[in-house]
């Protein structure tokens, strides 16, 4: 038995001596560990030049661009929500003046 484990003892020596040498890790329980994953390296930078740069270009940055170049900007779309809305209002569809919504209703009832 003594010579057995002498052997076992010998050979988790060897293995630490060798992940010395060869820069790797020693681990003589087989426990889970996440050094393969930190071993694969950092990967964000060709993630980033991958992917498109985060400064999305919409409506509104293109308003305040042309602001600043003096120059009009036209959005088919904007203008038709403008118009329905003109449109509701007229019906009085629209939202109601501040101080006559259903909460303030609702609270000059309970005054009463």
């Amino acid at each position: 038995m003594s010579g057995a484990a002498t052997q076992a003892m010998r050979r988790l020596k060897v293995a630490e001596l060798s992940a010395k040498i060869f820069g790797n890790t020693f681990n003589p329980t087989g426990a889970r560990n996440g050094n393969y994953i930190l071993r694969q390296g950092f990967r964000a930078e060709n993630i980033v030049q991958y992917y498109p740069s985060t400064q999305e270009v919409n409506v509104a940055s293109l308003r305040r661009m042309n602001k600043l170049f003096g120059m009009t900007f036209y959005d088919p779309d904007e203008i038709d929500r403008q118009n329905a809305f003109e449109k509701r209002k007229q019906r009085g569809k629209g939202p109601p003046k501040k101080g006559h919504g259903k909460r303030a209703s609702l609270a000059k009832n309970k005054k009463k």
